[in-house]
């Protein structure tokens, strides 16, 4: 029985007091969403993915899986629709012929494990519907105009989350039923509910929770915590530290216009009737970065790791310099938090291009936009610079280290 998973991903992060989609929120320095993905990527019981994207953001979630090495089952991305109920809608009319078990799941859940996903899917398969809870933990009351009405009784009480999983005649005939009667459920089962279809209760693990507001993404890097602690068992190990170091790095670099060369900052391509010359595009923005990071790890500067006396690197893209220079910083345990860039340049003015190049360096490096600052400066007219012969950047970095794995065979012998 083929199964496929519908993603709902157009979280606008309006309760979190955020202008970007929530789910591009990095949560130990990999967004929401590739957390997400990764889980049903680990699940065999899953054949194949579909994520649900808003109107306007289709491209964007597709040029983010793509950046972060993609994923061998998501079919497509989809836009969706005005409301998450419309948007799942969506997402089934996209099925494949073949697909019978149908595994709906927030993609705001990053903490989601595999073996939930199956359990859903199996539960699914065996009695219909099926979906995840949790107890409640607190008292719940019902209250009118300020006053307590009933209280309810707790036991008998869940808190519903999501995997959810049907087989798809159930779920799409429930769908196609309450989009044509205007019914508005508050999650997937509401639906199939409505049909009078009996929906199996599983239990979920605690730490499967929603970014909702942002607090609640310090709740689950805590839970990340916790599992780079533990060793296959689930027992603490005797080790193990979690560095959670901070690393900053100052990058610097410099060109002279010449004629016949392409101007290109920040990765955008700039009409102007001069070009920074050097042995690769001479993007002077993108080499700053790319020394401030490589500074910041203690790794000498792009002219040591890429050598401009290396044929190989002749007119080489600074995109794909800054990129290389990401994966090597990844490599020793390091992710980029954020990035600020001063362009030191008389003549062209960059302001109608900053937007772009903001979105270009956070592509590359995988951090949020709002984590890229770009300014720009003339020199009043001072030096080479301010005659117009050349242009400069200075760039600054902050690193964060990733935890580092469980040793289980114990302590190194560092007292």
């Amino acid at each position: 029985m083929s199964v496929c998973a519908l993603i709902p991903a157009a979280g606008s992060g309006r309760r979190m007091r955020m202008k970007e989609n929530k789910t591009r929120l990095l949560l130990r320095g990999k967004p929401v969403l590739i957390h997400t993905l990764s889980a049903f990527e680990a699940c065999e019981a899953v054949d194949d993915v579909i994520v649900i994207a808003g109107s306007r953001e289709v491209d964007l979630t597709c040029e983010l899986i793509r950046t972060w090495g993609g994923s061998s089952k998501v079919r497509e991305v989809v836009s969706g629709g005005a409301t998450r109920q419309e948007s799942v809608l969506c997402g089934l009319r996209r099925l494949t012929p073949g697909c019978e078990v149908v595994v709906i799941h927030d993609s705001a859940r990053p903490l989601v494990r595999p073996s939930t996903i199956r359990m859903t899917i199996e539960a699914a398969r065996k009695y219909g519907a099926a979906i995840v809870s949790v107890p409640m933990r607190d008292t719940i009351k019902v209250v009118k105009d300020g006053y307590v009405t009933k209280t309810l009784d707790r036991d008998a009480l869940r808190a519903v989350r999501t995997p959810q999983a049907f087989q798809r005649e159930i779920i799409e005939d429930a769908y196609v039923s309450a989009a044509r009667d205007g019914f508005i459920a508050t999650d997937d089962s509401m639906v199939v509910e409505r049909k009078g279809v009996k929906v199996k209760v599983l239990e979920d693990e605690l730490e499967n929770i929603k970014i909702t507001y942002r607090e609640d993404l310090v709740i689950a890097d805590s839970y990340l915590a916790i599992d780079k602690l533990m060793d296959g068992n689930g027992i603490m190990c005797s080790g193990s530290r979690e560095h959670l170091e901070r690393r900053v790095g100052i990058g610097f670099d410099v060109h002279r216009l010449v004629p016949g060369r392409r101007l290109i900052l920040g990765g955008v391509d700039i009409p102007f009737d001069l070009g920074l010359e050097g042995h690769s595009d001479a993007d002077v923005v993108l080499h700053a970065i790319a020394d401030a990071i490589l500074g910041a790890c203690a790794l000498g500067d792009i002219g040591v790791v890429f050598p401009c006396d290396d044929p190989s690197y002749e007119g080489i893209s600074s995109k794909l310099i800054l990129s290389r220079v990401r994966e090597l910083a990844e490599s020793h345990g390091y992710v980029v938090g954020n990035v600020d860039i001063t362009v030191l340049a008389e003549k062209p003015k960059i302001s109608g291009f900053a937007e772009e190049m903001r979105r270009n360096i956070s592509s590359i490096l995988r951090i949020a936009e709002n984590h890229v600052g770009i300014k720009a400066t003339t020199m009043e007219g001072l030096g080479f610079i301010g005659a117009g012969e050349g242009i400069a950047c200075f760039a600054s970095c902050n690193l964060v280290s990733r935890p580092l794995a469980c040793d289980v065979g114990g302590s190194s012998g560092d007292s």
